[in-house]
Protein backbone atom coordinates (compact mmCIF):
# COMPACT_ATOMS: atom_id res chain seq x y z
CA UNK A 1 0.00 0.00 0.00
CA UNK A 2 1.25 3.32 -0.76
CA UNK A 3 -0.57 6.63 0.56
CA UNK A 4 0.37 10.33 -0.41
CA UNK A 5 2.26 12.56 2.16
CA UNK A 6 1.95 16.18 3.00
CA UNK A 7 4.07 16.91 -0.27
CA UNK A 8 1.84 15.62 -2.81
CA UNK A 9 -1.07 17.93 -1.75
CA UNK A 10 0.27 21.10 -3.19
CA UNK A 11 0.28 22.72 -0.27
CA UNK A 12 0.15 21.20 3.64
CA UNK A 13 -2.70 20.18 4.47
CA UNK A 14 -4.66 21.27 7.59
CA UNK A 15 -6.13 19.50 10.13
CA UNK A 16 -9.29 18.90 8.51
CA UNK A 17 -7.53 16.73 5.78
CA UNK A 18 -7.84 12.89 6.64
CA UNK A 19 -4.07 11.84 7.77
CA UNK A 20 -2.23 9.43 5.93
CA UNK A 21 -2.66 7.00 8.55
CA UNK A 22 -6.49 6.74 7.86
CA UNK A 23 -5.48 6.75 3.90
CA UNK A 24 -3.82 3.50 4.86
CA UNK A 25 -6.47 1.77 6.91
CA UNK A 26 -8.60 2.49 4.06
CA UNK A 27 -6.22 1.51 1.10
CA UNK A 28 -6.57 -1.95 3.39
CA UNK A 29 -10.11 -2.11 3.73
CA UNK A 30 -10.16 -1.81 0.19
CA UNK A 31 -7.50 -5.46 -0.34
CA UNK A 32 -9.06 -7.16 1.97
CA UNK A 33 -12.67 -6.20 1.44
CA UNK A 34 -14.36 -9.63 0.72
CA UNK A 35 -16.02 -8.77 -2.88
CA UNK A 36 -12.62 -7.64 -3.96
CA UNK A 37 -11.02 -10.61 -2.60
CA UNK A 38 -13.82 -13.31 -4.25
CA UNK A 39 -13.20 -11.21 -7.61
CA UNK A 40 -9.54 -11.34 -8.02
CA UNK A 41 -9.61 -15.61 -6.33
CA UNK A 42 -12.14 -15.83 -9.16
CA UNK A 43 -9.95 -14.35 -11.56
CA UNK A 44 -6.82 -14.64 -10.94
CA UNK A 45 -6.10 -11.20 -10.57
CA UNK A 46 -2.76 -9.79 -8.95
CA UNK A 47 -2.15 -6.11 -8.15
CA UNK A 48 1.35 -5.41 -7.05
CA UNK A 49 0.89 -2.13 -5.44
CA UNK A 50 -2.57 -0.28 -4.06
CA UNK A 51 -1.76 3.57 -3.67
CA UNK A 52 -3.84 6.52 -3.29
CA UNK A 53 -3.68 9.03 -6.57
CA UNK A 54 -2.75 12.16 -5.96
CA UNK A 55 -5.08 14.37 -5.35
CA UNK A 56 -3.87 18.09 -6.60
CA UNK A 57 -0.36 17.32 -8.64
CA UNK A 58 -1.84 14.39 -10.67
CA UNK A 59 -1.09 15.09 -14.30
CA UNK A 60 -3.57 12.02 -15.66
CA UNK A 61 -6.27 13.67 -13.28
CA UNK A 62 -5.85 17.57 -14.79
CA UNK A 63 -5.88 15.68 -18.80
CA UNK A 64 -9.06 14.02 -18.10
CA UNK A 65 -10.51 17.03 -16.59
CA UNK A 66 -9.79 19.30 -19.51
CA UNK A 67 -11.32 16.60 -21.45
CA UNK A 68 -14.67 17.04 -19.54
CA UNK A 69 -14.13 13.68 -17.75
CA UNK A 70 -13.58 12.79 -13.93
CA UNK A 71 -10.31 10.51 -13.24
CA UNK A 72 -10.84 8.51 -10.07
CA UNK A 73 -8.12 5.82 -10.93
CA UNK A 74 -5.68 4.71 -13.05
CA UNK A 75 -4.29 0.80 -13.85
CA UNK A 76 -0.19 0.62 -14.72
CA UNK A 77 0.86 -1.76 -16.76
CA UNK A 78 -1.94 -4.52 -15.77
CA UNK A 79 -1.88 -4.62 -12.33
CA UNK A 80 1.43 -3.49 -11.86
CA UNK A 81 -0.13 -0.71 -9.77
CA UNK A 82 -3.55 0.50 -9.06
CA UNK A 83 -3.62 4.18 -7.93
CA UNK A 84 -7.39 5.09 -6.65
CA UNK A 85 -8.44 8.78 -5.89
CA UNK A 86 -9.43 8.68 -1.89
CA UNK A 87 -10.06 12.10 -1.24
CA UNK A 88 -12.82 14.66 -2.29
CA UNK A 89 -12.02 17.48 -4.05
CA UNK A 90 -11.44 19.96 -0.82
CA UNK A 91 -9.45 17.69 0.76
CA UNK A 92 -11.88 17.37 3.85
CA UNK A 93 -12.76 13.76 4.01
CA UNK A 94 -13.11 10.59 1.86
CA UNK A 95 -14.79 9.57 -0.93
CA UNK A 96 -17.73 7.35 -0.05
CA UNK A 97 -16.27 3.64 0.60
CA UNK A 98 -19.22 2.25 -2.20
CA UNK A 99 -17.72 4.89 -4.86
CA UNK A 100 -14.28 3.65 -4.19
CA UNK A 101 -15.14 -0.03 -4.39
CA UNK A 102 -16.82 0.51 -7.93
CA UNK A 103 -13.46 2.79 -9.29
CA UNK A 104 -11.27 -0.39 -7.51
CA UNK A 105 -13.27 -2.74 -9.20
CA UNK A 106 -13.26 -0.66 -13.02
CA UNK A 107 -9.19 -0.35 -12.75
CA UNK A 108 -9.31 -4.50 -11.53
CA UNK A 109 -11.62 -4.72 -15.13
CA UNK A 110 -8.22 -3.03 -16.98
CA UNK A 111 -6.22 -6.04 -15.81
CA UNK A 112 -8.06 -8.05 -18.41
CA UNK A 113 -8.83 -5.35 -20.63
CA UNK A 114 -7.29 -1.72 -21.24
CA UNK A 115 -9.81 0.10 -23.93
CA UNK A 116 -13.28 0.98 -22.77
CA UNK A 117 -14.41 -1.05 -25.35
CA UNK A 118 -18.08 -3.66 -24.90
CA UNK A 119 -15.73 -6.48 -23.63
CA UNK A 120 -14.55 -4.08 -21.07
CA UNK A 121 -17.98 -3.34 -20.07
CA UNK A 122 -19.32 -7.02 -19.96
CA UNK A 123 -16.10 -7.64 -17.58
CA UNK A 124 -16.73 -4.79 -15.22
CA UNK A 125 -20.58 -5.30 -15.05
CA UNK A 126 -20.23 -8.92 -14.10
CA UNK A 127 -18.02 -8.28 -11.87
CA UNK A 128 -19.46 -5.62 -10.00
CA UNK A 129 -22.31 -8.14 -9.80
CA UNK A 130 -20.31 -10.67 -8.14
CA UNK A 131 -18.72 -8.15 -5.68
CA UNK A 132 -22.52 -7.38 -4.06
CA UNK A 133 -23.37 -11.08 -4.33
CA UNK A 134 -20.76 -12.03 -2.33
CA UNK A 135 -21.97 -9.86 0.57
CA UNK A 136 -25.63 -10.59 -0.44
CA UNK A 137 -23.97 -14.74 0.56
CA UNK A 138 -22.04 -13.72 3.35
CA UNK A 139 -25.28 -11.68 4.80
CA UNK A 140 -27.08 -14.99 4.33
CA UNK A 141 -24.76 -17.47 5.97
CA UNK A 142 -25.20 -14.72 9.50
CA UNK A 143 -21.84 -13.82 9.19
CA UNK A 144 -21.00 -10.76 11.22
CA UNK A 145 -18.49 -7.90 12.00
CA UNK A 146 -18.98 -6.03 15.26
CA UNK A 147 -22.24 -7.00 14.98
CA UNK A 148 -22.85 -5.84 11.05
CA UNK A 149 -23.13 -8.00 7.83
CA UNK A 150 -19.67 -6.94 5.39
CA UNK A 151 -22.77 -5.53 3.35
CA UNK A 152 -23.40 -3.13 6.06
CA UNK A 153 -20.48 -2.36 6.63
CA UNK A 154 -19.77 -1.68 2.17
CA UNK A 155 -22.72 0.21 2.24
CA UNK A 156 -24.49 -1.74 -0.02
CA UNK A 157 -27.15 -3.42 1.79
CA UNK A 158 -30.06 -1.32 0.61
CA UNK A 159 -29.54 -2.76 -3.02
CA UNK A 160 -32.94 -5.28 -3.72
CA UNK A 161 -32.13 -5.97 -7.50
CA UNK A 162 -28.58 -6.30 -8.17
CA UNK A 163 -29.51 -6.17 -12.17
CA UNK A 164 -30.88 -2.99 -12.18
CA UNK A 165 -28.70 -1.51 -9.98
CA UNK A 166 -25.61 -2.56 -12.04
CA UNK A 167 -27.51 -1.29 -15.60
CA UNK A 168 -28.04 1.36 -14.02
CA UNK A 169 -24.16 2.14 -12.86
CA UNK A 170 -23.23 1.25 -16.40
CA UNK A 171 -25.82 3.61 -18.17
CA UNK A 172 -24.18 6.14 -16.48
CA UNK A 173 -20.66 5.05 -16.79
CA UNK A 174 -20.69 3.86 -20.71
CA UNK A 175 -22.11 6.86 -21.57
CA UNK A 176 -18.71 8.65 -21.22
CA UNK A 177 -18.06 6.79 -24.00
CA UNK A 178 -20.57 6.82 -26.47
CA UNK A 179 -22.40 3.06 -25.48
CA UNK A 180 -25.12 1.97 -23.83
CA UNK A 181 -25.52 -1.16 -21.52
CA UNK A 182 -28.85 -2.62 -23.15
CA UNK A 183 -25.69 -3.61 -25.41
CA UNK A 184 -24.41 -6.03 -22.99
CA UNK A 185 -27.84 -6.79 -21.18
CA UNK A 186 -28.21 -10.39 -21.67
CA UNK A 187 -24.49 -11.17 -20.74
CA UNK A 188 -25.09 -9.13 -17.11
CA UNK A 189 -28.85 -10.24 -16.93
CA UNK A 190 -27.45 -13.78 -17.56
CA UNK A 191 -23.93 -13.78 -14.61
CA UNK A 192 -27.00 -12.39 -12.38
CA UNK A 193 -29.13 -15.25 -12.96
CA UNK A 194 -26.09 -17.82 -11.99
CA UNK A 195 -25.04 -15.87 -9.54
CA UNK A 196 -28.68 -15.77 -7.83
CA UNK A 197 -28.73 -19.90 -8.29
CA UNK A 198 -25.25 -20.46 -6.47
CA UNK A 199 -26.57 -17.69 -3.24
CA UNK A 200 -29.62 -19.64 -3.21
CA UNK A 201 -28.20 -23.15 -3.09
CA UNK A 202 -25.98 -21.59 -0.46
CA UNK A 203 -22.69 -22.77 -2.43
CA UNK A 204 -19.97 -20.66 -0.25
CA UNK A 205 -17.39 -21.24 1.28
CA UNK A 206 -16.69 -22.00 4.66
CA UNK A 207 -16.44 -18.72 6.40
CA UNK A 208 -14.93 -16.78 3.87
CA UNK A 209 -18.18 -15.02 2.01
CA UNK A 210 -17.21 -16.12 -1.40
CA UNK A 211 -19.47 -17.79 -3.52
CA UNK A 212 -17.95 -20.92 -4.96
CA UNK A 213 -17.71 -21.56 -8.38
CA UNK A 214 -18.86 -24.08 -10.66
CA UNK A 215 -15.82 -26.48 -12.02
CA UNK A 216 -17.37 -27.50 -15.55
CA UNK A 217 -15.84 -27.86 -18.98
CA UNK A 218 -18.51 -25.89 -20.85
CA UNK A 219 -18.09 -22.25 -21.20
CA UNK A 220 -19.42 -19.82 -18.37
CA UNK A 221 -21.80 -16.78 -19.00
CA UNK A 222 -18.73 -14.43 -18.31
CA UNK A 223 -16.60 -16.43 -20.98
CA UNK A 224 -19.54 -16.62 -23.79
CA UNK A 225 -19.82 -12.62 -22.90
CA UNK A 226 -16.35 -11.98 -23.99
CA UNK A 227 -17.25 -14.08 -27.26
CA UNK A 228 -20.33 -12.43 -28.13
CA UNK A 229 -18.37 -8.33 -27.12
CA UNK A 230 -15.61 -9.38 -29.40
CA UNK A 231 -17.90 -10.53 -32.40
CA UNK A 232 -19.70 -7.10 -31.62
CA UNK A 233 -16.99 -5.36 -32.33
CA UNK A 234 -15.29 -7.04 -35.14
CA UNK A 235 -19.05 -6.26 -37.17
CA UNK A 236 -19.29 -3.63 -35.95
CA UNK A 237 -15.03 -2.63 -37.85
CA UNK A 238 -16.20 -5.02 -40.68
CA UNK A 239 -19.15 -2.14 -41.48
CA UNK A 240 -17.03 0.64 -41.64
CA UNK A 241 -15.04 -1.00 -44.25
Amino acid sequence: FETCSWQSFGHRPTDETPHAFAALRLLGKLATDPGIVAIMKERELVVNTLGEMDPVDDRLMQKKEEEGGCLLGYNTNAGLRIDIKLRTDDLKAFRPYPELASTLIHELSHNWVSDHNLLFWTNFGQMRAEYIHTHVASALSLQLVNGKTTADIAGIAQIKDVYKFCMKELEVDMSQHRLHPRMIASAIRERCRELDKKVSLGQRLGGSGDIVSNNSNKKNSRELAFAAAEKRIKDSENKKR
